[in-house]
């Protein structure tokens, strides 16, 4: 932004040079016009003058024909051609300074040559660029959208906004507590683990068609059922990290506990997120599984080197191995095919999207069933228990639910109880009192989850973990964090929303 500026300033001096001698051109054909309009009307007294004379030798001056007059020189004389007024004009652009900004011109060539120029004009870049090419009037207009739109307000909330957003949080509270409680037992729950069924037999059959289209497919007939889709995609989308056991990685129980009922959570390849996608990458390019144990990362080299990531080149492995994660996230999202088909259970899914940063967490004393265990152990209890992206869909519903009501709610009374505008009204950007509604609400929430979880518990402390929304929680968590901030750093710049709304125009300007 600063070179910008600077830049800026040298192109003012250029624009005032070329003005001041623009005008000068200007003055000078406006003096040689009154000099062409004085001859002229000398021209016209001597033919008056002519004339008389005529007339007293007695010549009938009426009979004169002046059609005939070849008047160009005189027009030659008192006149300038269109060609030598633009040449005129050209001698304007001749006698100023430019900065050279070609197509072969580097960022970093323009802003030596503007260095230069400005030593040459005496041009001062020390200061301020933008206090120097803005009026007084643009910089009070600019300093009072970055205070109306930027600036972390605090909130000034009614009893009506109070009241709004705690009722929401209750009343969505309650529909945590009665229809998604904990898996296993969750009406909610059983809905998003059918959704996901139809979500993987879907994909299945787009994977099918994909692959018969391309005389790829690994049967004939299409998968039919969620068992035989979860199988059709374990053999389509092998990858090399998928190890259940601590003995497919050569390594003993003592040193690795891992079986099929957590390997998708201590397995950083079956993450649902950037660190997933991060390490399956990793792994596939390296031959390797990435495991977290003991609070720690460890890499292991695979034993069978068959895997052979498919790709000419970098850019089609990458492109492979991204539909290779995806593909075998698919295949484990509904649980596997054996415990699907033979066991008829609802199977191990894979960890809610960073979940797994909890196996980072070795450390504090749980007791469950007489075991103390750490918050690592512990969150891989939960993960066996059912805790995973399917529980964490029917966990969203009522936060999802909550962040409607309440957003609706604020628009509807700022545009007919506050008499707003719409564009006032909408619950998006810099809006302090929808910011505390909404802390409030997801706070409600998490209370009513609280009390739920403790009554439903009976002191078990697994039992009370199960029932509480970490959905919830995490958002709350969030909002209170930006209420927080609002509250200690009042009136300073909210700096993600103005990089976001720079990047945006930025994006805008270049399309």
């Amino acid at each position: 932004m600063d070179d910008a500026g600077k830049a800026g300033l040298a192109q003012r001096h250029q624009q005032q040079a070329l003005g001041n001698l623009t005008d000068q051109i200007n003055q000078g054909l406006g003096v040689l016009s009154q000099i062409n309009d004085s001859n002229l009307s000398e021209l016209e007294s001597l033919l008056e003058q002519s004339e008389v004379l005529l007339q007293k030798q007695g010549v009938n001056t009426d009979v004169i024909d002046y059609t005939n007059v070849n008047t160009s020189a005189i027009d030659k004389m008192l006149n300038l051609s269109e060609k030598e007024v633009q040449s005129i004009k050209a001698y304007t652009f001749d006698h100023v300074d430019t900065i050279d900004f070609g197509e072969s011109v580097s960022w970093e060539d323009y802003l030596a040559n503007i260095e230069g120029y400005a030593e040459k004009h005496h041009i001062d870049l020390s200061v301020d660029p933008f206090q120097e090419l803005m009026t007084a009037k643009d910089r009070a207009e600019i300093a009072k959208r970055i205070k109306d739109d930027y600036t972390m307000k605090k909130a000034h909330c009614d009893k009506w906004d109070y009241i709004i957003a705690a009722s929401s949080g209750v009343v969505c509270g309650l529909i945590d507590a009665f229809f998604v409680g904990m898996p296993g037992k969750s009406k909610l729950g059983n809905w998003t683990d059918k959704m996901a069924d139809n979500l993987v037999e879907k994909f299945t059959g787009f994977v099918f068609n994909a692959d018969k289209k391309a005389k790829s497919a690994l049967q004939n007939k299409a998968p039919e059922g969620i068992a035989s889709c979860i199988g059709y995609l374990e053999h389509r989308f092998k990858v090399n990290y998928d190890a259940r056991y601590a003995a497919d990685l050569g390594l003993t129980t003592e040193q690795l506990s891992m079986a099929p009922v957590n390997h998708h959570l201590k397995s950083l390849g079956h993450a649902p997120d950037i660190i997933g996608l991060f390490f399956s990458l990793l792994d596939q390019f390296t031959n390797t599984t990435s495991i977290i144990s003991d609070g720690q990362i460890i890499r292991i080299e695979n034993k069978d080197g068959n895997f052979r990531l498919q790709g000419d080149n970098f850019i089609a492995k990458l492109f492979c191995g991204f539909f290779n994660w995806l593909g075998h996230i698919m295949s484990d999202l509904a649980g596997s095919s054996g415990t699907r088909g033979h066991k008829n259970t609802r199977g191990s899914g894979i960890p809610m999207p960073f979940f797994e940063l909890f196996q980072l967490c070795d450390f504090g004393s749980f007791n469950v069933g007489g075991d103390q265990k750490t918050l690592a152990e512990f969150s891989t209890k939960m993960f066996q228990e059912g805790y995973d992206a399917r529980h964490g869909a029917a966990m969203a519903i009522p936060v999802f639910l909550n962040e409607i009501i309440i957003r609706v709610s604020f628009t509807i009374k700022r545009k007919f109880y506050h008499k707003k505008t719409w564009k006032e009204s909408m619950p998006f950007g810099n809006q302090p009192e929808l910011r505390r509604m909404l802390v409030v609400g997801h706070g409600s929430l998490c209370i009513v989850d609280a009390i739920d979880a403790g009554i439903r518990s009976g002191g078990n402390v697994l039992t009370f973990a199960l029932h509480l929304n970490l959905v919830a929680w995490q958002k709350f968590a969030f909002s209170g964090l930006r209420e927080i901030m609002a509250i200690y750093r009042g009136n300073m710049l909210d700096m993600d929303t103005l990089n976001r709304d720079l990047d945006a125009e930025w994006e805008r300007l270049n399309a």
